[in-house]
């Protein structure tokens, strides 16, 4: 009898095999370098490196994104000038 109980807990105690996950669906993203001035925290003067915004959507956006990008103070100090940096957008 005790062994039965003790096949019974074992069998109840036994590690479940990890549940399945559907695989996270694939979004396209477009990486762009840009090339910015930056002025006091904010990132100006952007231009696309890669690709032409006139006739790519994604580049486009891309030149918006940075538009709002605001660095570090200490990033601002330790590279006046331009920077460059890469920026992916998804649809």
């Amino acid at each position: 009898m005790s062994l039965l109980v003790l096949a019974l807990t074992t069998a109840f105690s036994a590690p479940s095999a990890p549940a399945q996950t559907a695989p996270a669906e694939v979004v396209p993203a477009s990486a762009f370098v840009l090339d910015c001035q930056i002025s006091g925290q904010n990132l100006t003067d952007c231009r696309v490196m890669d690709a032409d915004p006139g006739t790519d959507a994604r580049a486009a956006k891309a030149l918006r994104l940075a538009a709002d990008i605001q660095v570090p103070q200490a990033l601002a100090a330790s590279n006046p000038g331009r920077i460059k940096i890469k920026l992916n957008v998804n649809p």
